[in-house]
């Protein structure tokens, strides 16, 4: 018998928003033409990268959505005082369906031919999949039986699709967006576990309320920050709308200050006058943001650094990153003036570095791979950024599938115009100059019935009539 298991996360399907929805038409061309192609249908597209069509001869096909296939983050209602429930997530899903039967209809397409089926894999942006109500509401948009062996949605935070497979969405090594607290039970399953009707309230982890309280405001009016490929961290963030803008820096940090055990007010040692100087501003607003990180911390009992992570160096490395961010924006003393160039500062601030939640992520499933021995591949999500690590002399590999919701190029500090700074300040979504560089990716893989598995990342090319092409 043969198997392929096909792998994707970060789809992140909302409202339709044309802002905060991460799964457009671009999105949905290319999953049918995926979808397609793995139920056997069709052999190839115009692009013929691959000879014959392996699925064609595949006895089972699995389509596993890696974690953030839902967003129910971006989708309204918000302000959910800390948690989630079932009437609030059927609520946010009913507004999904409506937005995207396409893709539920994709999936049933699939999953009519015989040998196919698909997993849901829970991400920090859709843990809401754990609710029995949820669950339900989704096998009926597919048109489907509750219960219905052709769709499944995992009840651990890792799936193990084949023996030397290990698959997870990777939100459990960053400190942000690790579930809270008594989600998971001791044997990884949800505390009162999907199948029972007792799991009715969800505590959101710190990441997501501060996305929906504090930071959503930054998401609907510069859209590129979470967009930008490679990913720009919130300190940088943070100082480049010191530059652009210091009204939402300061109504975020009014907000991240709220959500503190002791809520207090934001800003306190900034002198009058001194929030239009972005330097001061800047180092007055990380005062803020590490009190909110400390304040989470002492909340936080069941995190630890994944083991090998360099806090000494990570430590050393973020200081000097806020030196230098901190000396970019020094140029301003009287702050921003419009006839004082700005782009040597946003040059410098956009000039890329690592990503600390990726190398976390990568970091625990490094660990993973070395724990067990018996595994060929670890593959995640999460971090948005596509990922091959060759582990244990090229015996095992770490494979992040990226995701499929635009993502844009930081800007080169060649391409740094005023008129790009201007867009950077004042943000057209309908007319980008940053370049397009998004990327259909996904884990392809093989396995028979007396041999290991062989994965590859590969990358959809063409829309509904495409094919894909292997990175690796």
């Amino acid at each position: 018998m043969s198997t392929i298991k096909l792998i994707i996360s970060d789809l992140h399907l909302a409202d339709g928003d044309a802002i905060l929805d991460g799964f457009g038409d671009y999105q949905q061309s290319a999953l049918e033409g995926l979808l397609n192609v793995a139920s056997g249908r069709n052999k190839l597209g115009p692009y013929g990268y691959h000879e014959a069509n392996p699925f064609s001869q595949a006895d089972d096909v699995e389509l596993v959505i890696n974690g953030d296939g839902f967003d129910f983050l971006a989708t309204p209602a918000y302000e959910t005082k800390r948690i989630t429930n079932a009437p609030i997530a059927l609520e946010k899903l009913e507004k999904i369906i409506t937005a995207h039967r396409p893709f539920f209809e994709a999936l049933r397409h699939f999953i009519d031919r015989p040998g196919r089926h698909v997993t849901f894999i829970t991400g920090n942006h859709d843990l809401e999949l754990c609710l029995q109500d949820v669950q339900g509401r989704i096998w009926e948009a597919m048109g489907l039986e509750h219960l219905s062996s052709a769709l499944k949605f995992c009840p651990t935070p890792s799936y193990r699709p084949l023996p030397d497979v290990y698959v997870e969405h990777g939100n459990e090594y960053d400190f942000w967006n690790q579930v809270a607290q008594g989600f998971w039970d001791e044997q990884d399953v949800p505390e009162n576990a999907p199948h029972s009707s007792n799991l009715r309230t969800i505590t959101l982890s710190a990441g997501s309320q501060y996305f929906q309280h504090a930071s959503l405001p930054l998401s609907l009016r510069y859209p590129y920050l979470d967009h930008f490929e490679p990913s720009m961290n919130s300190i940088r963030q943070i100082a480049l709308l010191c530059l652009l803008d210091p009204e939402i820096v300061m109504e975020t940090a009014r907000r991240v200050m709220e959500l503190l055990s002791e809520p207090r007010k934001a800003l306190t040692n900034l002198a009058p006058g001194e929030e239009r100087i972005p330097a001061k501003l800047f180092e007055q607003a990380m005062v803020d943001f590490a009190a909110f990180q400390q304040d989470t911390a002492a909340r936080k009992t069941n995190w630890t650094e994944p083991p090998s992570m360099e806090n000494t160096q990570a430590q050393g490395d973020a200081a000097t990153e806020f030196t230098m961010l901190r000396d970019a924006l020094a140029g301003y003393p009287q702050g921003v003036i419009p006839d004082v160039p700005l782009q040597g500062a946003v040059a410098a601030i956009c000039r890329p570095s690592t990503y600390m939640m990726g190398e976390g992520v990568a970091t625990g499933m490094h660990n993973v791979l070395s724990g067990n021995p018996e595994l060929r591949y670890a593959i995640a999500g999460h971090t948005h950024m596509v990922r091959i690590d060759p582990i244990n002399n090229g015996t095992q590999a770490y494979l992040n599938t990226g995701t499929w919701t635009r993502r844009l190029a930081l800007p080169a500090p060649g391409e740094m115009t005023p008129a790009l700074v201007e867009w950077l300040r004042q943000p057209d979504w309908q007319n980008v100059p940053l370049r397009d560089v998004t990327q259909l990716t996904f884990a392809m893989v093989n396995a028979s019935a007396n041999g290991p598995s062989r994965a590859s990342l590969c990358v959809w090319e063409g829309g509904s009539k495409g094919s894909y092409r292997i990175l690796a």
